[in-house]
This record gives structure tokens, C-alpha cells and sequence, in this order.
């Protein structure tokens, strides 16, 4: 009696038709990590832009609650800070000695001269905060000294009018004029748009740069 003809197709896949199927599931494992990393970098994007918006008010809310800009330095400090350009380059990094995260999410040493620097001791600025200093948002480390990182871990930078004038507010950022008193921006992914030294520059921003105007 003759054995029972089996279809090829039974016999299950080839070697090359295993290859190939591999060959897809890789490529669609590919593009889902290239849409997945889109989405997460949005999402950096999107928080980076909300912290540069609300630093930006709650340092105009500071100082038209205080009449002075949010910084530990003493007048001579102030008018020595002060470039030629008439404004003041600060970072939200934890060394950064104007204390502007301290004094704006009001956690200060308990001293005398530190009450003066909130005297309504007032949380201007709030955003998601880390244990880990160094990583992205709000580290509160003790002493009193927070810093702010962005996203993609580098502070944020932060260009002040010296001299405000509401009637046509304006500080100038590398080669931009932005028309307020106030202005932040984070350096992005690339971390472009800073010097070395992490201060304010006069470089050309790059397409990556998030900014809060």
C-alpha cells in the first residue's frame, strides 16, 4: 500500500521563509522604536516648554510681588552682575549663586537675610521633582539649594532685564530680541546655544531649542 502524498505546504516553513519572516519582525520592531523614541522625545519637548513657560511667570510674579528680581546678590552684587547689556544671565543649576530655584520655590536656609529674599515665603514655581541630583526636574538638596534640569539633564537658562521697563519690556538672547522682561530657555537635546561655562551666550540657537516665548 502507497504511502498517503503529503502536500508540501505541511511540511511547515522553509529555511528561506523563516529568514524573511525574521526579517520582518525585525523591521517592525525597528520602526516601533523609532515611533516610540518620537513619542518620548515629544513628551521631553512638551515638559521642557511647560517648565520654561512656568519659570518665566513665576519670576514675573516674584518681582511684581517683591519690586526686585529673585537673586541672593546685594545691590553692588546686582549692579557687578549686570553686564553691559544692561541684563543678568542665571542657570537653574544647584550652583548657581543668584539661589533663584531656593528663592522661588522657597526653601531657604532659616536665617535672617534668606526670609528677606520671600518675605511672603510664597512657592512661585512648582514642577516634578527628583531624588537624584543632577537628573531631570526639581532637586531640592539640603542647606536650602534646588537646582532645575531639564530634560535632557542640563539646567535651564534664564536672560533678566536689569533695568525692567514694562511700557516695552525686552532682553536680548544671542541674536533674538525677545520683547519681555524675563526669558528661559533649555539648550535641547543637543545641547546647543550655551557656553562652555553654562552661561548665557551669543551663540545662534539650534532647531532643538526650547524656549519660553
Amino acid at each position: 500500500m502507497k504511502a498517503p502524498f503529503l502536500n508540501r505546504k505541511s511540511k511547515g516553513f522553509t529555511l528561506i521563509e523563516l529568514l524573511v519572516v525574521i526579517a520582518i519582525i525585525l523591521t517592525l520592531a525597528g520602526i516601533s522604536m523609532i515611533v516610540v523614541n518620537g513619542v518620548m522625545e515629544k513628551s521631553r519637548v512638551t515638559t521642557a516648554r511647560s517648565d520654561c513657560n512656568g519659570l518665566q511667570t513665576a519670576i514675573e510674579n516674584y518681582m511684581m510681588d517683591n519690586g526686585r528680581p529673585p537673586v541672593a546678590w546685594t545691590g553692588r552684587e546686582m549692579s557687578r552682575k549686570a553686564r553691559k547689556d544692561g541684563q543678568y544671565y542665571l542657570t537653574t543649576a544647584l550652583d548657581d549663586d543668584s539661589r533663584i530655584m531656593s528663592i522661588l520655590t522657597n526653601h531657604m536656609d532659616r536665617g535672617d537675610e534668606d526670609r528677606k529674599l520671600n518675605p511672603k515665603k510664597t512657592a512661585y514655581f512648582n514642577t516634578t521633582t527628583t531624588d537624584v541630583e543632577g537628573a531631570p526636574g526639581l532637586f531640592f538638596e539640603s542647606r536650602g539649594r534646588v537646582s532645575l534640569i531639564d530634560p535632557w539633564e542640563s539646567p535651564y537658562h534664564i536672560v533678566l532685564n536689569a533695568n525692567p521697563d514694562d511700557r516695552s519690556p525686552r532682553v536680548q538672547v544671542g541674536s533674538r530680541m525677545v520683547t519681555k522682561n524675563v526669558a528661559v530657555y533649555s539648550v535641547g537635546k543637543d545641547k546647543q546655544g550655551s557656553t562652555e561655562d553654562g552661561h548665557i551666550n551669543n551663540q545662534e540657537f539650534t532647531d532643538d531649542n526650547v524656549t519660553s516665548w
